[in-house]
């Protein structure tokens, strides 16, 4: 049986990395005495698959992971003992159960939501609309790309699928739906340091909360607990 959960990452946790969520998440697991299905090896680790990491410092409503248990266990049932036991700062929201052959859900993401807070010192919130405005009017958008073994520019004008920017004096609120996985991954930080860059202005990230992961079926996009339905124009045979 898999059970996908979606998870919160409030204030308390922000600065506890990836790692050490995961890590605290199996503990809740074990404290709540959930039969967890474990793989085979020398090293044996829970069946617990998430479907993106959260950078250090950022929060979160939208953390989601796959669960595999051993044997059937009603999903309030699930939900109640694994709440009980998750550590202050991580919240469960809500779980579904999905398909034992359901593709891995780190696959599936094609893209994220993001709230960002900035502030732009000294800046009236007319010159920052307008300059936002003339920073997605762009019809290519260049960062450099560093790996551990090249760098290399790349547009990601293409990867910024909505933007919409809340400007006030010194700053503003920017609301993002960002490429992310295997179709391309852009991350909200990247999009505002291209920004401040572009408006030739000394900027800074105060926040960011990931408000979203989503799945793309059939042109629509879709949360991880959302059951695909195939539109009947997609069922049809040729």
């Amino acid at each position: 049986m898999r059970i996908r959960v979606k998870l919160a990452k409030d204030e308390a946790a922000r600065f506890i990395s990836h790692l050490d969520l995961a890590g605290a998440v199996e503990k809740a697991v074990r404290r709540a005495g959930l039969p967890i299905a474990y793989s085979e090896g020398f090293t044996p680790r829970p069946k617990i698959a998430f479907a993106s990491a959260l950078a250090l410092g950022a929060t979160s409503t939208a953390e989601y992971a796959d669960f595999e248990l051993r044997e059937r266990l009603p999903i309030a049932e699930f939900v109640r003992r694994l709440r009980a036991q998750l550590p202050e700062g991580l919240r469960l929201l809500a779980a579904r159960e999905v398909a034992a052959g359901a593709p891995a859900l780190m696959a599936e993401i094609d893209a994220a939501g993001w709230e960002v807070a900035a502030r732009l010192p000294g800046r009236r919130a007319a010159e920052v609309a307008r300059a936002w405005e003339e920073f997605l009017a762009r019809e290519r958008i260049y960062i450099c790309k560093e790996t551990k073994h090249k760098r290399r520019d790349l547009d990601i004008r293409p990867l910024i699928l909505k933007a919409r920017l809340v400007p006030c004096d010194e700053g503003g609120t920017w609301d993002l739906l960002l490429r992310s996985g295997s179709s391309g991954n852009l991350r909200p930080e990247e999009v505002l340091t291209a920004f401040f860059a572009a408006a030739g202005w000394e900027g800074k990230i105060e926040r960011i909360h990931r408000t979203g992961l989503y799945i793309e079926r059939w042109g629509e996009l879709m949360t991880p607990l959302v059951e695909p339905r195939v539109p009947e124009e997609a069922g049809e045979s040729e």
